[in-house]
């Protein structure tokens, strides 16, 4: 299952994991496939720089997004008794199926949920620091060209909403 935020940069998803730790985010004809080649697994016939994993061989799962984060390792264990949620640990039989329980799923996908809003605020804060400084540049530069063709600083103080005294504070040291 895919999880998207909607914000163009994060999708995530719960990847299973082969033994070496390499993750697995699509399914092949012959099983899961994992990017780059051991000589371990058998290369997939259609992506040659792929390799074919069996269910079988997965390891866990771990949340992974998109723009590279990647969750909390979730170990699959081979019996009921050994899983515990609380220490990441999911039974999943060795039936030729290794999707992680659903719980273990909504877990992965909370983590990942917390990951994406959180740096896509962060985009948010960087966007408009990025607006504010072009606008002081726009600023600058029209009160620098209000200046060059003679206007008064009681003018500019009063367009902008400010006192003469504060515009000239700020911008005197310009004056042409």
């Amino acid at each position: 299952m895919q999880w998207d935020l909607g914000d163009g940069r994060h999708e995530g998803t719960a990847s299973m994991v082969a033994p070496d730790g390499r993750l697995s985010h699509e399914v092949g004809e012959s099983g899961l496939l994992v990017s780059g080649i051991t000589g371990r697994f058998p290369r997939d016939a259609e992506k040659r720089d792929h390799e074919v994993i069996d269910d079988d061989h997965v390891v866990g799962w771990q949340a992974s997004c998109n723009c590279g984060w990647k969750g909390r390792f979730w170990t699959r264990v081979a019996t009921k008794s050994e899983a515990n949620l609380a220490d990441h640990r999911a039974y999943v039989p060795f039936l030729g199926f290794a999707t992680p329980p659903v719980a273990a799923e909504d877990a992965m996908k909370v983590e990942w949920r917390a990951h994406a809003e959180a740096s896509s605020v962060i985009d948010e804060l960087l966007a408009a620091q990025r607006s504010i400084r072009t606008a002081k540049a726009r600023l600058d530069n029209a009160v620098s060209k209000s200046r060059a063709v003679g206007l008064p600083w009681s003018a500019i103080a009063s367009t902008l909403e400010i006192t003469r005294q504060s515009a000239h504070a700020r911008w005197g040291k310009t004056d042409p």
